[in-house]
């Protein structure tokens, strides 16, 4: 119940916030964009899945440091894990013409966890893809086929990793700019079943607190 709460009170504080240029959210894809966020922006992404008669609660935090730079806190209730990364902006691309990025994820108390190449394009207006390929003991790559409609999108995904397979897809919707929602779903090994919900949201402590005082006339 205590988690239950705590979604509806996160999906509250996104109605709330103030609409700016849309979110770019990385859940729940399981292939990592090639965008970050803003400078100052902070983003929380977060989410319940169900799978094998349990449920876990995952949180994600991103920060903008600046135009290429973001960092990242990653935690799981299930595994009680915390996940430091960081990822570089490479290349914006343009249309067809994917946009590059690199992701390395490091855990203080195991070392470095994942590093991964985004590769990410939009042929049409509508139509978008991304590729990703990566290191995380063992290699792993992802694609994605997504179709976007007004404030939401589809998508579906294809994960081959050297110990499992697995497919995914969702819909997501967008409001107000600033927070999405989404429900996924998919297959492990094409065997294990799995559905999940959850949001993301930002927010822009510090561009409100730098914003200047008008001056006093009399």
């Amino acid at each position: 119940m205590r988690k239950i709460g705590f979604i509806i009170f996160l999906i509250f504080v996104g109605f709330t916030l103030k609409a700016q240029e849309s979110i770019s959210a990385q859940r729940p894809t399981m292939t990592e964009s090639n965008t970050i966020v803003g400078p100052k922006i902070i983003q929380a992404e977060t989410g319940v899945t169900y799978v094998n008669d349990k449920v876990d609660f995952n949180t994600f935090i991103r920060f903008g440091i600046n135009e290429r730079l973001e960092f990242r806190l990653a935690s799981s209730f299930d595994s009680r894990s915390l996940d430091l990364s960081g990822k570089v902006f490479i290349y914006e691309g343009k249309a067809a013409i994917p946009g590059l990025s690199f992701q390395m994820d490091y855990n203080p108390f195991f070392g470095m966890q994942n590093y991964s190449i985004s590769a990410a394009g939009a042929p049409t207006t509508n139509f978008f893809y991304t590729i990703n390929a990566g290191n995380d003991y063992d290699w792993y790559g992802i694609i994605l086929l997504g179709y976007a409609f007004g404030d939401a999108s589809v998508f579906a995904e294809y994960k081959y990793h050297e110990n499992y397979q697995q497919i995914h897809g969702g819909i997501t919707y967008i409001i107000k700019g600033e927070v999405q929602l989404d429900i996924n779903g998919g297959l492990i090994d094409f065997s294990t079943p799995y559905v999940g919900v959850g949001l993301a949201f930002r927010l822009k402590p510090f561009a409100i607190s730098s914003t200047p005082t008008p001056p006093i006339t009399e």
